[in-house]
């Protein structure tokens, strides 16, 4: 019989130095999001990385919250961009970066994991390989209907009751002489 769980609460983790990721659990529901978001992007563009998509698909689903990720600062226009360094200093002055942690969207989660690859390590390593180990165990740990588990009815005769089967030999065959067909001998006449 299968015993129903209540998943665990969800976890912060300390991913690296600066960056704690608030992780929700279950594997299922991350593996089946984390395939969908890989079919989608690589439609979107054949260019797509499968693997990236995958981890960013399952970190999409799990991550509720995280600390120590910023939104990104707005960007100036081109023609401040091209003007004096003063000009500059002073539209990032009356635009400052947003104060506080970004929203946790899939852009900005992507955006995160590509561009800091011990990010996208430590993510990797503890989240969602452990996804994927959870689902590979649950795969092998249910009871077999005809296996080995102790749950499977036996399919053998066990070996001590089982009658002996014959030894095949090893040696080959001993070759019979051809039979060509009728005699050409033509028989006496009587």
């Amino acid at each position: 019989m299968l015993q129903l769980v209540q998943p665990p609460a969800p976890e912060w983790v300390q991913v690296v130095p600066g960056l704690k990721c608030l992780f929700r659990h279950g594997p299922s529901e991350a593996l089946v999001f984390g395939r969908r978001f890989v079919r989608q992007a690589v439609e979107a563009d054949d260019r797509t990385d499968p693997q990236f998509a995958f981890v960013v698909g399952c970190v999409v689903w799990g991550l509720v919250d995280w600390d120590g990720v910023g939104a990104p600062a707005p960007v100036p226009p081109d023609e401040i961009l091209k003007g004096p360094a003063e000009a500059l200093a002073s539209w990032r002055e009356a635009n400052p970066a947003p104060e506080g942690n970004a929203p946790v969207t899939a852009d900005y989660v992507a955006a995160l994991l590509r561009q800091n690859p011990a990010v996208y390590d430590a993510i990797d390593r503890t989240y969602v390989e452990s996804i994927v180990r959870a689902a590979a165990e649950k795969k092998g740990s249910g009871p077999s209907p005809n296996g080995i588990s102790a749950a499977a009815k036996p399919s053998a005769t066990p070996a001590a009751t089982a009658p002996n089967a014959p030894i095949a030999s090893t040696s080959p065959a001993p070759k019979r002489a051809r039979r060509s067909g009728a005699s050409s001998k033509v028989a006496p006449a009587s």
